[in-house]
């Protein structure tokens, strides 16, 4: 039985958290389908906690180091609403953490308080019966338990046994996992977390034989002679010696980091004792080697080709050319290079291209690319606002404006109003709110399962309608649907624009369809469409 934790030990802990969810990710990502086939709970979570595991490969025996980097890291890497989530739990925790040589078992129950307590603040309209029921309950049973409680072992062990009760009520107590038959996703990933943690600390091996490792698989096909030009990735760790430098002492550090710098960009280099660490941009990454190892030799080189990089990682961020000054800047976020250049096109200054929820660090890297003193970010993902958000409070370098933008068609409305000459901000990013709120949307994509949500019967493979509350409607035929969809909306609020959002498969024959049954009904209603490369949402139709 372990009663104290001390740095090695948590890092271990945290890894075979992460392995075990790593080896449940294809589960965790299946519970998500809800209403369609967007799941990627597992993945999101996996990918926020190693970001935070990364950063402690190092670990000592001392844990105050080990959390606090820990800490830092994990909130950079959180992607989607469970992982900004979880991510502001488990930094709860280190930060607690991050003034003790080790860990006892009242200081870790105490810790377990403040991960929840930070949790629910990330939240701005906490949501029971989702990641922060399971964590909030298990933890109120530690704390009630604990004069019982004799280990680290006991905690985990009572954490874990009330994390998987929570997780069964989940859907009693959010009605659309009850539709749906299925259990929190978020939820899930923190009981797997944890039978991780449970396992390390109790002695036992992971079941490897279940996890099916994946990897970025690149087609080298794909590049050609034009196709080589984001440059080489360039890092390495140097040993300075004496036959090469002389006396350690005349090594002059400024000189040697503005001298790379005329090789690359994002350089970035630390000095301890005699070795020094080295990352640079460069597309001649031989001439960087041939500058290092005049001061010495290499314990260890790595160079990574951008292009392919940029390729397994798909988060291309397009950059508008320079607009003059102007006291704000907009960031928006699109699934595809397609609408991404429709809305450099409208004013945007950067969009994040991305087919999968973007992290809080992929956002700050977005905000990186703009130049102003104010920037407003458009989501365009109700599962990327809160790293949004976490960006945003991370983020410097500029006052940050998360708009409350949960999709495409009302980023388009938005983008098309906003005044580049407006001085007063408050003014303009009124005007913004006002103008996504008189904007109406719906999400046409095919249900991937047989079920039935509140009165809708839904068949596999049928089209269904999804507004902000939830299914509208289903049908067999894609302009049909879309159609009756309209028209509903219209018979209650008609309006003067319809923006087709229109993905890869659908045809000119369907959306020829729809348009015309607009036009027929609706005389004065003007029909606009637009290209997108989505293959998850059929439609997005926005109407204004």
């Amino acid at each position: 039985m372990i009663e104290r934790i001390n740095g090695i030990c948590y890092k271990n802990m945290i890894d075979y958290g992460v392995r075990n969810l790593e080896i449940h990710c294809d589960l965790l990502n299946s519970l998500n389908v809800f209403p369609v086939p967007d799941g990627d709970t597992g993945t999101n979570l996996v990918m926020t906690v190693k970001n935070g595991l990364k950063a402690i490969e190092d670990a000592g025996e001392d844990i105050a180091p080990v959390a606090k980097k820990f800490a830092q890291a994990i909130v950079f890497g959180a992607r989607g609403n469970s992982g900004v989530i979880s991510s502001q739990f488990f930094k709860g925790i280190s930060e607690y953490f991050s003034t003790s040589e080790n860990v006892d078992i009242e200081l870790f129950s105490c810790a377990l308080e403040k991960g929840v307590n930070a949790a629910y603040e990330a939240v701005a309209v906490p949501s029971e019966g989702t990641i922060l029921t399971v964590i909030r309950e298990a933890t109120q049973a530690v704390k009630e338990n604990l004069p019982e409680i004799e280990s680290i072992n006991d905690i985990v062990d009572v954490f874990l046994k009330q994390a998987k009760i929570s997780l069964e009520n989940t859907p009693e107590l959010l009605p659309v996992l009850k539709d749906a038959g299925v259990v929190d996703s978020g939820g899930a990933g923190i009981v797997y977390f944890f039978e991780g943690v449970k396992k390390y600390l109790d002695g036992e091996e992971l079941d490897l034989a279940k996890e099916e490792i994946k990897g970025n698989y690149v087609n080298y096909a794909d590049f050609n002679r034009q196709s080589i030009f984001y440059g080489y990735c360039t890092e390495c760790l140097i040993q300075l010696t004496d036959d090469k430098l002389g006396i350690m002492e005349d090594f002059d550090k400024d000189g040697f980091k503005e001298e790379l710098s005329k090789l690359g960009d994002s350089v970035v280099t630390s000095f301890d004792d005699s070795k020094v660490r080295v990352h640079i941009h460069s597309i001649t990454p031989e001439k960087v080697l041939e500058f290092c190892h005049k001061f010495g030799e290499f314990l260890s080189v790595k160079i990574e080709n951008m292009s392919v990089q940029h390729t397994e990682k798909q988060k291309e961020i397009l950059v508008a050319a320079k607009r003059g000054e102007y006291s704000f800047a907009v960031v928006a976020v699109a699934p595809d290079r397609l609408l991404g250049r429709t809305f450099i096109e409208m004013g945007a200054d950067a969009v994040l291209i991305s087919n999968e929820n973007v992290s809080s660090e992929d956002y700050i890297r977005a905000m990186e690319k703009v130049s102003a003193t104010e920037i407003f970010v458009f989501p365009n993902n109700a599962n990327t606002v809160l790293a949004a958000m976490q960006a945003a409070k991370l983020y410097e370098k500029a006052k940050v404006t998360v708009i409350g933008c949960k999709d495409i068609a009302k980023c388009y409305s938005a983008l098309a109003i906003i005044d580049y000459d407006e001085e007063n901000i408050e003014a303009l990013i009124e005007a913004v709110n006002d103008a996504i709120s008189e904007v109406y949307t719906v999400k046409i994509a095919k249900s991937v399962k047989t079920m039935t949500y509140s009165d809708v019967k839904i068949q596999a493979n049928d089209y269904i309608v999804i507004d902000d509350n939830g299914i509208l409607a289903a049908g067999k035929i894609l302009e049909e649907t879309a159609w009756n969809a309209i028209d509903e909306a219209m018979k209650k609020d008609e309006k003067s624009i319809v923006n087709l959002f229109y993905g890869l498969n659908v045809s000119a024959k369907q959306l020829e369809y729809i348009e015309e049954s607009i036009r027929e009904k609706y005389i004065y209603t003007e029909v606009c469409k637009i290209p997108t490369e989505e293959t998850i949402y059929d439609l997005s139709v926005s109407l204004e």
